[in-house]
């Protein structure tokens, strides 16, 4: 308790001390061109004070914010993180904290937006078996890069951090399309296209994945990456999709049938087969094909998400997946630039 009165204590002084400063900031004018193009005048959000830890503000670090200097604070508290790191610390929550600290410091500063968010949803998602403290730490992962997007919204960086976040670690393949197509709205490499295409064949919508791979071949006729993914749709897929999109799903059924005959494990294969038994009505037989995808390969989450979903629609019993924890909606807090 008295330690909990002192971390307040601290908060409250930290809290005070830039309130301080940002009073004398509206009586002061300050001629430094590079404080006035840099934005290093414009007060903190007070709403974000409560956010710091105490424990990562130093006298030195109070003196660079009430100097208005809150780039050079950052500067400290990351070499901070940094020593930690090096003595094999990084895991800790302690690091969290700073890396929390600087970026409400330095909102700016795209590289601690980008390391804590993986911080969260990589290194210290390993450290927990439980599920709903996986998708606790997933979701605050989302959130972060959320925050960092609505501080950073003109450059492609944290929408591909957030969409690769979504591909990679939460499949959630609807979602990160979304962000990831943002990216092209900005100067961007040009493998994203190519990771778009690739969210929309696991998903399936194959339309969308044709759609974009064609797009990185007339940019650049030389993308064997892309010129080899439409060549696989269209021999193995293409056929059944427009069976299924004139709902003959039968049909369908059986023209991607002929292809599992020969490659009975193929993960877009065995995703489409699910997604057909659903829109059949056949929620069971979905069910199995996508809880047998999933015990196929271990990295399939989307698959086995997707089994528990239909697990809890028909009262079956499955273990809990984080991403059917998680609380982040599908609203999006930051909106997606179109």
């Amino acid at each position: 308790m008295h330690r909990r009165r002192e971390k307040l204590s601290t908060v409250a002084g930290v809290v005070a001390l830039i309130v301080l400063v940002g009073l004398l900031q509206v009586s002061l004018r300050s001629t430094s061109y590079d404080r006035l193009v840099l934005g290093l005048n414009r007060p903190m959000p007070i709403t974000k004070v409560v956010d710091f830890d105490p424990t990562a503000i130093t006298g030195v670090v109070i003196g660079a914010i009430l100097g208005g200097f809150r780039e050079v604070a950052a500067t400290m508290l990351w070499l901070k993180v940094d020593e930690l790191w090096d003595s094999g610390r990084g895991t800790e929550f302690a690091t969290l904290n700073l890396m929390r600290t600087v970026t409400l410091l330095d909102p700016h500063w795209i590289e601690p937006w980008r390391i804590t968010a993986w911080h969260l949803a990589y290194n210290l998602y390993v450290e927990t078996e439980d599920p709903h403290e996986r998708a606790i730490l997933l979701d605050k992962a989302v959130a972060c890069l959320k925050e960092g997007i609505s501080w950073n919204p003109d450059i492609y960086d944290l929408y591909f951090e957030l969409g690769w976040t979504y591909f990679d670690k939460i499949k959630d393949y609807e979602e990160a399309t979304k962000w990831l197509e943002a990216c092209t709205q900005f100067e961007h490499p040009e493998y994203i296209e190519r990771l778009i295409a690739h969210a929309y064949e696991r998903l399936p919508e194959i339309d969308k994945a044709l759609d974009w791979y064609d797009y990185c071949i007339k940019r650049n006729p030389g993308d064997h990456t892309a010129i080899g993914a439409t060549t696989t749709i269209r021999e193995r897929y293409l056929r059944a999709w427009r069976l299924a999109q004139q709902k003959r799903y039968d049909e369908a059924l059986k023209e991607l049938e002929y292809y599992l005959m020969v490659d009975p494990e193929d993960l877009i294969g065995l995703h489409f087969k699910a997604d057909l038994y659903e829109r059949m009505g056949q929620k069971r037989k979905a069910h199995d094909i996508w809880k047998m995808a999933g015990e196929m390969r271990a990295l399939d989450d989307y698959a086995r998400y997707r089994a528990s979903l239909l697990a809890a629609e028909l009262g079956l019993p499955a273990p809990p997946q984080p991403r059917a924890l998680m609380e982040t909606k599908k609203e999006l807090a930051v909106p997606v630039p179109k």
